[in-house]
């Protein structure tokens, strides 16, 4: 069925301190017990819509105080304290009372900044950003990338940072992925990626970024042919003609 993982290994080291070796997740139920262990505290996401992801009816931080109890041994007003530093660690302003909004209350800079502070409230290990930077405008999205660099050097938290923006890329990344229809067509540093790129869909991506000092009236590059369907793939490389 789509979205089973038919190939390949999910491994993650737990480094507990019991010499246990890496663990495949993917053999775990998503809703095991083991997973929900795992889910929030040791690995974390940032969706890609914080309106969607909030709950409505529920304020900011009750909802970030849950995931707190949930994984860590505090009480209810110790984890009202450590989700207001986590409010104020990643920028939200007077998080005394903005732990006490509903996202709808909040601007679409602010969502993002407490969907990140939930991300972090449990210092995961692993930091999954499923296009953060989506829907918000560019003053708001450097800060944003700044936020995730400083946050990522002072804690120490490996980011998946999932996007299309190139710009964003060569922004944060350190080692790039370069997937199309769910296949992955060339890995490397970031530079290598941008200033010597060995796939032809790598190439043709970073053609087809528009120049502010090209010809006007030049045509942009576009990147001709049609996607195949993901369930009717041709053989070999996705991306051949």
């Amino acid at each position: 069925p789509p979205g089973r993982l038919v190939e390949g290994e999910i491994l993650f080291n737990p480094d507990n301190g019991g010499g246990q070796g890496p663990i495949d997740l993917a053999k775990f139920d998503p809703n095991s017990k083991q997973m929900r262990a795992i889910r929030g505290k040791d690995i974390a996401l940032i969706p890609q819509e914080p309106m969607a992801a909030f709950s409505p009816v529920h304020t900011i931080g009750n909802q970030i105080m849950e995931a707190i109890l949930l994984h860590q041994p505090v009480t209810k007003k110790e984890a009202r304290q450590i989700t207001i530093e986590r409010l104020r660690e990643v920028g939200v302003p007077s998080p005394q009372d903005r732990i006490d909004a509903y996202s709808w209350e909040l601007s679409g800079g602010l969502r993002q900044r407490a969907m990140i502070a939930m991300a972090l409230a449990c210092n995961p290990k692993l930091l999954i950003a499923d296009e953060p930077t989506t829907a918000i405008d560019v003053t708001t999205q450097a800060q944003i990338l700044n936020l995730l660099r400083n946050l990522q050097q002072q804690h120490n938290t490996a980011i998946i940072f999932i996007t299309h923006d190139l710009g964003v890329i060569a922004q944060i990344a350190d080692y790039v992925v370069v997937m199309y229809l769910g296949r992955v067509m060339e890995t490397g540093p970031v530079d290598d990626i941008f200033y010597a790129p060995q796939h032809p869909y790598t190439r043709a991506l970073l053609r087809s970024i528009p120049s502010l000092y090209g010809d006007t009236r030049k045509a942009l590059p576009v990147i001709a042919g049609a996607l195949p369907h993901p369930f009717n793939r041709p053989r070999g490389c996705p991306f051949h003609p």
